[in-house]
């Protein structure tokens, strides 16, 4: 691990990871530097937060050299593009520099469960999180789902365990983070916009197993089976998926098996929340956790059962006039949408659009003829999905989303669907995918008006 006794650190980002980073080196007496792209009115109530714990030195609108060059160590906040800064001479040549998930992981006391994958990464670490705690035993859900571990591990004890999702930025910037357990759901496009490419972005994912040894356990999809990474993984490993492995997917059920093959348990869909394949490839990769974990089998099937679905993930908002609205603001890529379209029955009049991640829509055309009724499409990837569906469904330019939701309301039927499931980031129009679900629920609720049902 980097050594940052009586060192001069550099937090690079004050977002909520990097906030976090700074509130506790500050509280730990660490000399901190903290520089900020924002203007100081968009910051201020932090910095001044910040002031309570210790005299910093900070700059805002911007990384500059003469600032940041005057540090020991950098830490840098997931959304900070630390190539950059060492390319433009920001940060000089041969600066340590850290993620806020690595020095989370330095002064971390708990057992580590990591998930990472492109998509179902929240899902599964909360559901993960809840069969722990439906255990009796305290885990702590935290990471790129929105609190990070950083800003946790004061609370953390040697009994506890952290269940942390992590991206593939927060990846780039690990040195010694090992998860006891880590988990591989998926990799498909996404994030062009700061990787080189698909073998770039993959290579990424696959760190969570870099610092892992014989006492670790890696679980993976089954899908990356003879995948050369796999020869590279020095931990037990543990596949999910279709097929014969410890733990088997079908469309009705998740079995979990031993080492033999016999079956332990079973989970059934008819008893979950959760639908569709790939929430049960998510309840299986869950539930294996929680078995190497010690959980037993009857807390296993008693907590997936009990597990709700996260807000704006594929979520029912209510029926109108026989119209079935669904928010999936988190389908953020290609694959997302995928998912949600393959899980849905009915002809659905897709919400799509945001700021282009690099993926390619087309790969979606053949499930878009047969189940999209029609896209509707918002944000900056306008252009884009329109020339990649116009030639198959109807695509319809909208300029907002109370447009998009009345347009799509227009074309509807009794027994469609209107989903909103983006494919793309919220950041063109939204502060996050949160905000663009909220909005979304909020104009199908003002269009609708008392009449929906639930």
């Amino acid at each position: 691990m980097i050594d940052l006794k009586n060192k001069k650190i550099l937090i690079l980002g004050l977002g909520v990871s990097g906030y976090a980073a700074a509130l506790f080196l500050l509280k730990k007496g660490f000399s901190v530097k903290v520089s900020e792209k924002a203007g100081e009115e968009d910051i201020g109530g932090r910095i001044k937060e910040l002031g309570r714990y210790g005299q910093f030195e900070y700059e805002t609108r911007g990384h500059t050299g003469e600032f940041c060059s005057k540090a020991d160590v950098a830490v840098i906040s997931p959304g900070v593009h630390t190539k950059e800064l060492y390319d433009a001479g920001v940060l000089p040549v041969g600066m340590p520099a850290i993620g806020t998930l690595e020095l989370g992981y330095m002064y971390c006391v708990s057992t580590v469960v990591a998930v990472t994958g492109t998509n179902g990464k929240s899902t599964v670490t909360e559901l993960i999180g809840h069969m722990i705690n439906a255990s009796g035993r305290k885990a702590v859900v935290c990471g790129n789902i929105g609190n990070p571990l950083i800003g946790e591990v004061a609370g953390l004890s040697p009994r506890d365990i952290a269940v942390v999702e992590v991206s593939s930025f927060q990846l780039g910037t690990i040195d010694s983070f090992r998860p006891h357990i880590a988990v591989l759901l998926n990799i498909t496009e996404d994030h062009y916009d700061r990787h080189r490419g698909y073998e770039d972005y993959r290579s990424e994912k696959f760190k969570i197993f870099a610092n892992q040894n014989g006492d670790d356990w890696a679980v993976i999809n089954a899908s990356f089976k003879g995948d050369e990474e796999i020869g590279r993984i020095k931990s037990g490993i543990v596949y999910f998926g279709k097929g014969k492995h410890r733990a088997e997917v079908s469309q009705k059920e998740v079995s979990i098996n031993d080492e033999s093959g016999a079956n332990c348990f079973s989970i059934k869909e008819k008893d979950l929340s959760l639908s569709g394949i790939h929430n049960m490839e998510n309840v299986a990769c869950a539930a294996i956790v929680g078995w190497i974990l010690g959980i037993s089998a009857e807390v296993l099937v008693s907590a997936a059962a009990s597990f709700r679905p996260l807000k704006h993930r594929t979520e029912k908002v209510g029926v109108y006039e026989g119209i079935c609205f669904i928010d999936d603001s988190k389908a953020t890529n290609i694959d997302a949408t995928r998912r949600a379209v393959e899980s849905t029955d009915g002809k659905i009049i897709l919400i799509a659009g945001g700021r282009d991640k690099g993926g390619d829509y087309r790969s979606l055309t053949s499930l878009i003829k047969e189940k999209v009724k029609a896209v509707i499409v918002i944000g900056e990837a306008q252009t884009l999905i329109k020339e990649a569906f116009g030639g198959v469904v109807p695509v319809i330019c909208s300029a907002n989303m109370a447009d998009a939701v009345r347009v799509s309301a227009e074309r509807a039927s009794r027994g469609d669907i209107i989903m909103l499931s983006p494919m793309c980031s919220s950041f063109d129009m939204f502060s996050g995918y949160r905000e663009r679900g909220d909005v979304f629920q909020r104009e199908v609720k003002k269009q609708a008006g008392k009449d929906m049902s639930a």
